[in-house]
């Protein structure tokens, strides 16, 4: 049941929310001028859509919306149910999609300027207490361009957003959220299909939450065909190289995959949680191998 708090601090806060029908997949990235956006901003569920409330926030609105999305009501329903029942409605600032990818956005009149929300395909942007709406513009109009991941979609939005007209009150914190049906019974980490990312306190957010979601990808993503590498000499002895500065192979850089390579590898792929771009010996991959090298100062 939904508990309405009394009005606290304005959190200054923009965000898109976005769906990918080819997923499908729905999500929302968000930042703000306040500690840990995303801790009670950002609400979704595969079987529902997405969520995100902001400005002078009910995080109980985010719940109740999912849940009444999960139930079958659209976006726009969704939004009307919650603001008809919200003492505080003039004071709320939310966004939804639902399970058929449509959106809807809501800014009650008293959000502080600039505030407000632009609707596109799949998507809408909002903010308050902004340098202007042309950053929503902006947003709506990268994304509704763009191509890749809906997680990067969103985050490369986001930033092009900050870039145009971002937070008046600067920058802390980021976060992204990326909610999507799993294709068989998770097993792990590995196969958990939600992408739920934050930065809380940083002086570029939008920087370190794409770093984020690189790691991200590299971590949980299988390697793809162009960052495939064939375990030749060269590469080999590249690998050979980064794994000695790690202090997991002791043997020199010859280039061959012996045993003592394969076992160094199998240390190297565990330590650093690389199972999914390492696990056949007979292929490397780039962005792995890169990243191994990176940790210790370069090739």
């Amino acid at each position: 049941m939904n508990t309405f708090q009394e009005p606290g601090p304005l959190v200054s806060t923009f965000s898109i929310v976005g769906y990918d029908p080819a997923g499908p997949a729905w999500g929302i990235a968000v930042s703000s001028r306040f500690l840990a956006v995303g801790s009670r901003t950002c609400w979704g569920a595969a079987d529902a859509g997405v969520v995100v409330v902001q400005a002078h926030l009910n995080a109980e609105n985010g719940a109740e919306g999912v849940e009444l999305m999960r139930q079958g009501q659209s976006a726009e329903a969704t939004i009307q149910t919650l603001m008809a029942k919200d003492p505080h409605s003039e004071l709320r600032q939310l966004a939804t999609i639902d399970l058929r990818g449509v959106p809807a956005t809501f800014t009650g009149s008293g959000c502080t300027d600039w505030a407000g929300g632009y609707l596109g395909e799949h998507c809408a942007a909002q903010g308050n207490m902004l340098l202007g709406g042309e950053g929503c513009q902006a947003m709506v109009e990268h994304f509704g361009t763009s191509s890749g991941s809906l997680a990067r979609r969103l985050v490369d939005a986001l930033t092009v957003g900050d870039d145009v007209a971002g937070d008046a009150r600067g920058r802390q914190s980021a976060a992204v959220l990326v909610v999507r049906p799993s294709s068989e019974q998770p097993f792990d980490v590995f196969t958990e299909p939600t992408i739920d990312l934050r930065v809380d306190d940083h002086p570029n957010p939008f920087a370190e939450l794409s770093r984020l979601l690189d790691l991200h990808d590299l971590l949980y993503l299988p390697t793809a065909p162009e960052e495939r590498l064939e375990a030749d000499q060269a590469n080999v002895a590249r690998l050979q190289r980064a794994m000695a500065r790690l202090g997991s192979y002791r043997g020199d850089a010859h280039g061959v995959m012996d045993e003592a390579t394969r076992a160094a590898l199998a240390i190297v792929t565990v330590n650093h949680n690389l199972r999914q771009r390492l696990g056949d010996p007979e292929v490397l991959d780039l962005r792995a191998l890169t990243y191994l090298e990176g940790l210790t100062g370069g090739a």
